[in-house]
């Protein structure tokens, strides 16, 4: 399947249409279980869990986040996307950068290889370029917070990747 397969642009659209918004602070509430938070863009109650543990790679994937949650699947979800949303050691969203969540094509509740096919290796396939796969999948910002990394670290992380 190319990047340009009407396919895939109609099941990104039901990704971005089907997914809740990150929410801007850390919902603590996740760390120890699951927990429904309310997204104010879509008015509805979203759950989510805890993305933050050691297989989830942090250090490799998104090395400037602290903590990371990632919604579940709801029974009027569309598609089997997940919100991936990630925050600083202030448990402020990461709106952009190395360190941003971005939505996961396959939730790993509905099969953790199929996640790591579809959302992974093109991570890999990009050699960790997060600049590159975050112009295919950008970072949720759809609460409108802050932006985080400032502009001068931003653009000191955009230097790096394009160096790389």
């Amino acid at each position: 399947m190319n990047c340009k397969s009407e396919f895939l642009k109609k099941y990104m659209s039901k990704v971005a249409n089907d997914l809740p918004s990150c929410p801007c602070l850390y919902p603590t509430e996740v760390a120890y279980s699951t927990a429904d938070v309310h997204d104010a863009t879509t008015r509805r109650n979203f759950r989510w869990k805890d993305a933050s543990g050691p297989k989830e790679k942090l250090e490799i994937y998104k090395p400037t986040a602290r903590y990371c949650i990632r919604s579940m699947l709801t029974l009027e979800s569309t598609t089997l996307a997940a919100q991936h949303c990630c925050y600083d050691d202030s448990m402020k969203l990461i709106t952009r950068g190395k360190g941003a969540g971005t939505p996961n094509l396959i939730s790993t509740e509905f099969s953790a290889d199929l996640h790591y096919k579809v959302d992974i290796l093109p991570w890999i396939i990009c050699k960790g370029d997060w600049s590159r796969y975050n112009q295919a999948r950008p970072p949720n910002n759809g609460q409108k917070c802050a932006e985080n990394p400032q502009d001068e670290d931003y653009y000191k992380q955009f230097e790096e990747a394009r160096e790389f």
